[in-house]
């Protein structure tokens, strides 16, 4: 469905702008964008492609969007005063009456052009209709019912509404009673499709996977997190054009880079701006070594599914070189690594290349020549090859992390230093019952 609507959404698209090609006698992209603009701010926002009543699924829309339309079940919410009907809104510049040449209705037009709106919500429902509002939506006075709803109920008068207090307020957002979803363990022939980020968040401490992946406790952004995105965009899409044999200058590597970079989670203005040249240098240097003869990718950005009993290994391969030896997974790390010794270690330990080379084994039936850990601020280069016994134990931490993941054992247990470094320390309890304890 989702794919269908975005097919059709793109179809609209083409609607729009042929129709604005064969109105506009300048046909320039920028006028395009002018014309479009100019339509949005007037309010003629041309977003989604319209409605299909016949859709087995739920319509979300407007009522002004619902008329002519009919659907056997309609909920109309919201219906409190102030939202449904609106306050009137003067226009900025009113039009003297004298100049209006139609007759204008005596009364409060404003009042009967929003009640013949409700009409209009209430008359699509075929079968039932639920007419839904709540005393609460988060400001300081309790809302009163919609007038309009009385109305249609033959009701002389609402109930008071009765303000929640702060404590009602936060028992509402309690969970029901009873055993929760996350504390009850997978059904036995239950899949479980597990990555490399959340193998290793669960390797760390079983807590912190919780945070991220059970609980989806969003975080600020980092700036670290900015910086290797940005990276790894600039550096995909050189290897892509590589493939192709196409030239590629530093001016558009840098451009990329730029295009890539945000703006979020940087300490100070100072801080981004001292990122940026070191990343901009570290692209430079990459294209450098490239330039001297490098790496001649045979896949670039390709994903994986790999099934392991009852667990499914997804990720995607960033880089494979073919050597006179074999096959190369290869990946590129920002972080700051400057002695071989340690860069041959990283490579060696690395989790994610593990996974990585046991994800390309079960696909082609054989071991990667090599993995390779690639350090773009260096220039350094982490090498390591996995043997069979390398990829048995990788099946055995996978196994061991589903085992866990499937009992919800989510106890905490992070290794030396990790409270210090984990996103989550300011609300894990076992980092304050450890400061309590020191």
């Amino acid at each position: 469905e989702e794919s269908v609507d975005r097919i059709r959404n793109i179809a609209r698209f083409f609607e729009i702008t042929t129709h604005i090609e064969n109105t506009l006698s300048i046909r320039k992209v920028y006028v395009l964008v002018e014309h479009l603009t100019l339509l949005m701010e007037a309010g003629d926002d041309p977003a989604t492609v319209e409605t299909d009543p016949d859709a087995d699924c739920v319509q979300v829309l407007t009522v002004h969007k619902a008329k002519g339309l009919e659907f056997p079940v309609v909920f109309m919410v919201g219906l409190v005063g102030e939202r449904f009907p609106r306050r009137e809104r003067k226009e900025t510049i009113s039009v003297a009456d004298e100049l209006v040449k139609e007759v204008l209705p005596s009364g409060d037009f404003h009042l009967q052009e929003e009640r013949r709106l409700f009409y209009v919500g209430m008359t699509r429902a075929a079968d039932e209709l639920f007419l839904t509002s709540a005393a609460d939506y988060g400001g300081v006075r309790a809302k009163k019912v919609s007038p309009f709803v009385l109305e249609a109920l033959d009701t002389p008068k609402a109930a008071p509404p009765i303000k929640s207090t702060p404590t009602e307020t936060i028992e509402r957002f309690a969970p029901p009673p009873g055993p929760h979803l996350k504390d009850e363990p997978l059904p036995e022939d239950a899949v479980l499709h597990l990555s490399y980020y959340q193998i290793d968040d669960y390797l760390t401490c079983p807590h912190k996977y919780m945070f991220v992946h059970v609980l989806k406790v969003p975080l600020l952004p980092h700036h670290t997190i900015m910086y290797g995105k940005a990276m790894h965009e600039a550096i995909k899409i050189y290897f892509r054009r590589k493939m192709e044999n196409l030239p590629f200058t530093e001016s558009e590597l840098i451009d990329i880079f730029k295009a890539s970079w945000r703006s979020e989670g940087f300490v100070s203005r100072e801080h981004e701006q001292a990122r940026w040249k070191a990343g901009r240098e570290a692209l430079r240097g990459f294209l450098e070594r490239e330039s001297e003869g490098g790496i001649t990718p045979s896949v670039v950005e390709r994903d994986f599914h790999v099934e392991l009993g009852k667990n499914i290994l997804v990720g995607r391969w960033d880089l494979i070189e073919e050597r006179e030896d074999g096959p190369y997974i290869i990946d590129f790390k920002t972080s700051d690594v400057r002695e071989k010794k340690k860069a041959d270690r990283r490579t060696r330990e690395s989790v994610q290349l593990r996974l990585y080379s046991l994800a390309f084994m079960e696909c082609l039936k054989r071991l990667p020549a090599g993995v390779e850990l690639h350090f773009v601020e260096s220039g350094i280069v982490g090498s390591a090859a996995f043997k069979k016994k390398d990829m048995e134990k990788t099946v055995a931490l996978v196994e061991q992390v589903s085992s866990g993941i499937r009992k919800r054992d989510f106890e905490p247990r992070p290794g030396y230093n990790d409270c210090n470094w984990c996103a989550f320390n300011n609300i894990c309890p076992e980092r304050a019952i450890r400061a309590a304890r020191s």
